[in-house]
């Protein structure tokens, strides 16, 4: 058994659905490691059906055992990595979780600066970093204008507080606070977006995480010496894989901004939908028919994304008046104010 308590240390938390083939350069750059803090890796295997866990228990078994870092493997059988996730951060024993997808090479001072950044800035509640892609295969023609939906790149100008010119990180190399995900589970906070279940596609829980954090008071921050590599694989990179991830963005989009309306004390009503509907009728219906019809494939992806508003804006008032509702459910009276932690 393990001590349930939280210690101050970094808990490395690796969700993975059928990683099996991507997870050995992935645990490699985590054994790699150069640091002088506590430090474990929780791995989660969300309902693979490749043997996923079997290969990491024995991978780490046969070139984990000589470094000071501990491995523990789960299963979560609900598909959803934010479920996999929740069950990460429940059994982390350390306070900062570092988010790593299971095709993300963390460079070897990753672990160590991200301790140290978050053990002097303690109102950071959300710290990122930024990837370069490492492709299977050959690199798309078109991947430099679409990287930053596949989470490829810088995700600031500079270091440093980004709360208010981003507001929000990718979740890949992110780094938290357990002592927030228990304060916000303690409030009744849940995630609206789930992030991917299984070969499907759904998108922005760490956003949605990100600014839930921010109605608490807690700040986001990027740091450039967060640095890693994020393996793409052949069969993400075509066309019709961005489209998907584009159509999941969607939705996603919709509920943060019921977030961001909330964080920015906007009064919400069905007025305000209307003046939000007339503007985006305003701004280019009969353009956006014509790229749908007749545009190329950036053209009509820029269509598409503008009939998806539309019709949120148009037919899901209630869906987001709802999501209002269960935000304001949870957050506390002065919503500015920062819950302390309590190791």
């Amino acid at each position: 058994m393990f001590d349930k308590r939280i210690h101050t240390g970094v808990s490395i938390i690796l969700c993975t659905y059928n990683g099996k083939a991507r997870l050995a350069e992935t645990l490699k750059h985590l054994v790699a490691q150069q640091l002088d803090v506590p430090c474990e890796v929780i791995l989660v295997d969300n309902a693979s059906t490749d043997g996923t866990k079997k290969f990491a228990d024995s991978w780490w078994a046969e070139n984990g055992s000589a470094v000071s870092i501990e491995f523990r493997a789960y299963v979560q059988p609900k598909p959803g990595k934010s479920y996999a996730q929740e069950l990460g951060y429940d059994k982390a024993q350390f306070d900062y979780l570092l988010i790593c997808d299971d095709d993300n090479w963390l460079c070897d001072t990753y672990v160590q600066t991200a301790f140290d950044i978050m053990n002097t800035n303690p109102n950071i509640g959300a710290l990122g970093g930024w990837c370069d892609a490492v492709f299977e295969g050959v690199k798309p023609e078109w991947f430099n204008q679409y990287a930053n939906t596949f989470a490829v790149g810088k995700q600031a100008a500079h270091s440093g507080d980004i709360t208010k010119d981003v507001g929000y990180l990718y979740g890949a190399g992110m780094v938290i606070r357990k002592t927030h995900w228990l304060a916000l589970k303690g409030l009744g906070f849940e995630h609206i977006l789930s992030c991917r279940k299984g070969d499907s596609l759904s998108s922005g829980g760490d956003t949605e995480y990100c600014y839930a954090l921010r109605l608490l008071g807690y700040s986001i921050w990027y740091d450039e010496r967060l640095y890693f590599k994020h393996y793409m694989t052949a069969g993400r990179l075509n066309l019709q894989y961005l489209s998907r991830l584009r159509k999941a963005m969607a939705y996603s989009n919709f509920v943060i901004l019921a977030y961001a309306d909330v964080l920015g004390d906007v009064l919400i009503t069905k007025n305000l939908f209307y003046k939000r509907l007339f503007k985006q009728l305003k701004q280019g219906l009969f353009k956006n028919i014509y790229r749908r019809l007749f545009g190329s494939y950036s053209q009509q992806e820029v269509g598409k994304t503008y009939f998806r508003k539309l019709y949120y804006l148009s037919f899901r008032n209630d869906a987001y008046m709802g999501i209002v509702l269960f935000i304001k459910s949870w957050i506390p009276k002065n919503s500015t104010a920062t819950i302390e932690p309590h190791l």
